[in-house]
């Protein structure tokens, strides 16, 4: 059992259904790191900030310890831009924590993902870059990278409770 799962990745990798699925199927805590974020951002987000964002993560570590602290067991966080994945491991470090990445191998899937989406994250040539850099950049401490291009949220579900 982990104190904290972090699932992880480009828009349209699969992250919001993985994730209703896996609270679903552990009851646990699931935080979305721009729900932090709306409590001091208007509608369109317009007066976001670099200083805005490190205050909103640093909320979120504080709430994420805070789970742990309490005897939370697979708090689920998601929606960090991948520098902040990054940060995970330095901040957790003894803890028990797990990272998920999903990677969507097929850039034509990934774009039709994004135009297919009905809200949320809507930029085809942001999500492309951002998926090539997940893909190509080191496997953190504690991390696992899911393809996820052709597995039905099921099968991803499964996968990703066999790491757990």
């Amino acid at each position: 059992m982990k104190k904290l799962i972090v699932i992880s990745g480009s828009p349209g990798s699969g992250k919001s259904t993985i994730c209703s699925l896996l609270k679903e199927k552990l009851n646990s805590p699931y935080i979305e790191f721009s729900s932090l974020q709306e409590f001091h951002l208007d509608n369109e987000w317009k007066n976001w900030s670099e200083d805005g964002e490190k205050m909103a993560f640093e909320n979120l570590i504080f709430v994420l310890k805070n789970y742990i602290k309490h005897g939370y067991k697979n708090v689920i966080l998601t929606d960090l831009r991948d520098s902040k994945v990054q940060e995970i491991p330095r901040y957790f470090e003894n803890e028990n924590f797990v990272i998920i990445t999903l990677t969507v191998e097929n850039d034509d899937e990934l774009k039709k993902r994004i135009v297919d989406r009905n809200s949320g994250f809507k930029n085809v040539q942001e999500a492309l870059d951002w998926n090539k850099d997940v893909k190509a950049r080191p496997t953190l401490q504690n991390e696992y990278k899911i393809d996820n291009t052709h597995n039905r949220p099921e099968q991803t579900l499964e996968e990703v409770l066999k790491l757990l």
